[in-house]
């Protein structure tokens, strides 16, 4: 077996695509909300953080890459093939439609569009927000073989840029609020 190096440039394309697919929402946000929640166990909350939301993602991609396996059911099928199917078929299913998809298209909504419409246009609003957020999801998910391309050099730079420009007219406009006062 041959080994190929990796560039600079591919494998800052690999971290960069890597952190796109773990980081999200959750891991902005929770560890705030568990910090508060832990009190006096903040220690032990970051610790048990970490092992979930770090440790076994980076074991479930160090897995892949030292069993050389092709995904989910190679991988999980070495245990026995009929447990191989049952295990992927259930975490693709918890993964997938009886969890996570509804969810994705609900905390978009609540966080983003929610906000802006009256308690009585929420539910067609949901039904129209809904229809459009998986109409993109069923756009990307027929290219899978695109996804690092769109992760990587599309979605995080994006990411990178939009909060710094937020945070910039945030500084902005608090400067100008304070130095206004001041100046009364």
């Amino acid at each position: 077996m041959t080994t190929k190096k990796l560039t600079r440039r591919q494998r800052i394309l690999v971290a960069t695509t890597l952190f796109g697919m773990f980081f999200g929402a959750g891991n902005l946000i929770f560890p705030v909300h568990l910090g508060q929640m832990a009190g006096s166990n903040v220690i032990p909350a970051i610790i048990g953080f970490i092992i979930t939301a770090v440790g076994i993602p980076i074991f479930g991609v160090a897995a892949i890459g030292v069993t050389h396996s092709d995904g989910l059911q190679t991988l999980s099928g070495k245990v026995g093939k009929g447990y191989g199917i049952f295990f992927t078929c259930l975490l693709y299913l918890t993964i997938g439609p009886l969890f996570a998809i509804p969810r994705c298209a609900t905390v978009s909504f609540t966080t983003g569009v929610s906000p802006m419409l009256s308690e009585a246009a929420q539910p067609l609003a949901l039904l129209l927000f809904s229809a459009v957020f998986f109409a993109f999801v069923l756009f990307f998910s027929l290219r899978p073989g695109k996804i690092t391309v769109w992760i990587g050099k599309i979605i995080n730079p994006v990411f990178a840029v939009v909060p710094s420009r937020a945070r910039d007219r945030r500084t902005a406009e608090s400067r100008r609020i304070h130095f206004g006062r001041c100046t009364n």
